[in-house]
């Protein structure tokens, strides 16, 4: 705003238009000003002055390539789509870039990203209407490539894809081991036992329950003794006695034998090995133990403590729980159970595991090439999960990834396969991030909220709909059937407008002295949408303004250069709103402003009037408002564009008159200004100090004239400092952009 209530008006009689008055802080003389750089008013607190390398930026500018996985040979488009936040929330994520891509025709584009955004999202559409979805943490990267992933080849990428995660499990690092098939050789001195009496074991030796004879007596092994080894050819049965095998001792049922306990136990070493069938209340280790099952075993109870167990044959387990480092419980057989819970320990399903609800809290679990793991229910914290090439996770249920960082992540090379029914995370920051070469089918996945990451998906790894899995794998012993690519016609998904979402622009317009900040002198909402063929190239581009405040005593007019773009390269301009231009900056025969290089778009020659408004009032930003003017501009170019972003645009305001090639533009930080501005003021004011010696639109403290940010800005009330406003501002502006990156959400 002007802080000086009077104002001139200059008046071209014989065109009959008003051209506006010099700017109130610009009625002295501005070549002879001897109070250059004293201004009253700053942006922050005399002798603080913001780095002077501070662009101002609240978005940067990204080169993408992505090469699509193509499965059709280039005989049809995919739809390539980059988003700012999870395209799950609908409206609350924008359109970054879009377009399409096949064998021999990558993607590749240009967008812009807010600098609060830790991750964009990437979302392919294939032939067959299948969306996937994955997510790429951008960093500092000023470009990114994406590439395809070919079966039993490394993903391409060169920035992101995978450059984050390692797969612990290599493709065939857990293959199941053939069954022993040597029977277990009895000594011949093993001492024979029988009837129901009890035995206490003595050292090195053996001891047998012979074929054709039942045991119902006990057995003391944890008497002290060691190397003692317990054979069981025919049946040991008491429902009512606890086996301690001690330490260092073993029991063995040969394919012949069974056993029915009520608890196995073994202290440490030694060991507990099954060919035949076991049934137990209960099994358990303590210490560095291995139990093995090659036949049927069933528990109620296993309680796996530092040792671990195998299994090759089917085991049935109602309880399982682990709570140690370096425990393993692996199963290269068929393995089910009822209730799993496993704190620091290990699962590797190398075959058909099937568990009903598995809680697990830093555990590791590893899914091996060609195998299945399917659970009903997983509530899982700080768990690794790790699944090879041509595996499959399978959650019936639900999901749960809890506050504790989980990981998901597929093998480098190959693909394997999440079917998730439902995810919650909980809205629990960074809860799970899925890696590497994995597909996730899901459905009812909880989003990110917007600005907040709950969940991540690195690339390759993809999201797609739980019914539309793309990947082939063959069924095999250990994975119930394997898994089957959706089918249908395929057709070319195509891009034909890309709508880049709302871009605010707030200027003050004192230039080049200091104004009040509370940046609403003009604000207008600039929304891109862009028409492309079909090779991506931008053929036209429609620019929707809706100018919201005039907080101003000045004259004033906006308009947008497009940088890079020669004015003979458009074809036409046509203005929804006619009576807004074409009167004070005057426009050539296809519609954008004559006597400029580059072109000039129009939003408004007089801000005042666009409102319906005589006179300079507030509007806006005071007592009452306005309804937003708006307009759309369609301009199309006689050569198609590569690309075409917000940073294309240089938006400005035109202030103190309209001269051919003398006028005040007030552009943002990092912008040149037209071929029509004063150029002798700015080196008058930059050699008197006032402005900075690197950017015109800087002052000598690097304060800004204009701010661009990626929303919809709601400005500072008149006399409202934008500092008091945004508590965050400050504290952006004097770390040169690197902390309170999200100042501008309310």
């Amino acid at each position: 705003m002007c802080n000086i209530k009077s104002f001139n008006l200059f008046l071209v009689g014989l065109a009959g238009i008003t051209l506006f008055g010099a700017s109130c802080s610009k009625v002295k003389d501005l070549y002879n000003d001897t109070t250059a750089g004293s201004d009253s008013s700053s942006l922050f607190p005399a002798g603080v002055n913001v780095p002077t390398d501070f662009m101002w930026n609240s978005t940067r500018a990204v080169d993408v390539r992505v090469a699509v996985d193509d499965k059709f040979s280039g005989k049809y488009f995919y739809r390539v789509e980059f988003f700012d936040n999870d395209p799950t929330l609908g409206s609350g994520a924008n359109v970054l870039a879009a377009g399409q891509a096949k064998s021999g025709q990558d993607f590749v584009g240009k967008l812009m990203i807010p600098t609060l955004a830790k991750y964009i999202y990437l979302r392919e559409t294939s032939p067959l209407g299948v969306a996937a979805i994955s997510m790429i943490e951008v960093g500092q990267q000023n470009a990114i490539n994406v590439g395809g992933i070919s079966a039993g080849s490394a993903s391409k990428a060169s920035v992101l894809r995978g450059a984050k995660t390692s797969t612990t499990l290599a493709s065939g690092s857990l293959r199941a081991a053939a069954v022993e098939a040597t029977p277990v050789v009895v000594p011949s001195d093993a001492i024979a036992l029988s009837g129901n009496s009890t035995i206490s074991v003595e050292s090195n030796k053996s001891y047998v329950v012979k074929s054709g004879v039942t045991f119902t007596g006990r057995i003391d092994a944890n008497n002290g003794t060691s190397n003692v080894k317990i054979y069981v050819q025919g049946a040991w049965k008491n429902t009512s006695f606890e086996l301690n095998l001690g330490s260092n001792n073993g029991l063995y049922i040969t394919q012949a034998g069974s056993i029915d306990l009520v608890n196995v136990t073994q202290n440490t070493v030694g060991g507990f090995v099954n060919y035949g069938s076991a049934s137990l209340s209960k099994m358990e280790t303590k210490n560095n133990t291995l139990y093995v099952n090659y036949g049927t075993l069933t528990a109620d109870k296993a309680d796996i403590t530092n040792g671990n167990f195998t299994n090759y044959g089917v085991a049935t387990i109602q309880n399982l729980s682990s709570t140690t480092n370096g425990t393993v419980v692996r199963n290269e057989g068929t393995l089910t159970v009822q209730n799993a819970t496993l704190t620091n320990a290990t699962l590797e399903a190398v075959c058909h595991t099937v568990i009903n609800s598995l809680t697990t809290n830093g555990a590791t679990i590893s899914v091996a090439q060609g195998a299945l793991l399917s659970l009903d229910k997983l509530d899982a914290g700080g768990t690794k999960i790790n699944l090879a090439a041509a595996s499959i996770l399978d959650v019936k249920t639900l999901a749960k990834f809890n506050s504790q960082a989980s990981t998901m992540t597929g093998p480098t090379s190959g693909q394997a396969l999440a079917r998730l029914k439902k995810v919650d995370v909980s809205n629990q920051w960074m809860a799970i991030t899925y890696g590497g070469n994995l597909e996730v089918a899901c459905s009812d996945h909880t989003a990110n909220a917007q600005w907040s990451t709950y969940y991540v998906v690195n690339s390759p790894a993809k999201l797609v709909p739980y019914d539309k899995s793309t990947v082939v794998i063959q069924g095999t012993s250990c994975n119930a059937g394997g898994n089957n690519a959706s089918g249908g016609n395929p057709t070319d998904q195509t891009v034909t407008e890309v709508n880049l979402g709302t871009y605010s622009y707030a200027f003050e317009d004192n230039w080049p002295s200091i104004g009040d900040y509370d940046m609403n002198d003009f604000v207008v909402d600039v929304a891109i949408t862009k028409v492309q063929n079909a090779a991506n190239k931008v053929t036209k581009v429609k620019l929707i303004n809706k100018i919201r405040s005039v907080g101003a005593k000045n004259r004033l007019a906006a308009a947008i250069q497009l940088d890079g773009v020669l004015a003979t390269n458009v074809k036409s301009v046509k203005y929804s709103n006619t009576n807004l231009v074409g009167q004070n900056l005057p426009l050539g025969s296809n519609g954008v402003e004559s006597n400029q290089k580059y072109a000039v778009i129009t939003i408004c020659d007089d801000a005042h009037r666009a409102f319906g408004i005589s006179d300079t009032q507030f509007i806006s930003t005071v007592n009452g408002s306005y309804q937003p003017v708006e307009s759309e501009v369609v301009i199309e170019f006689t050569t198609p564009l590569d690309n075409f972003t917000y940073a294309d645009l240089n938006s400005f305001i035109v202030t103190n008159g309209y001269k051919v090639n003398s006028r005040s533009e007030i552009h943002l930080v990092g912008y040149k200004g037209t071929d029509k501005m004063n150029k002798a003021l700015v080196e008058n004011q930059t050699s008197k100090g006032r402005l900075s010696a690197n950017d015109p639109f800087k002052s000598s403290k690097g304060e800004p004239w204009g701010l661009c940010v990626p929303v919809s800005f709601i400005y500072p009330n008149e006399y409202k400092k934008i500092t008091g406003v945004y508590p965050k501002f400050e504290g952006w502006a004097l770390s040169g952009g690197s902390q309170n990156l999200d100042w501008y959400l309310k």
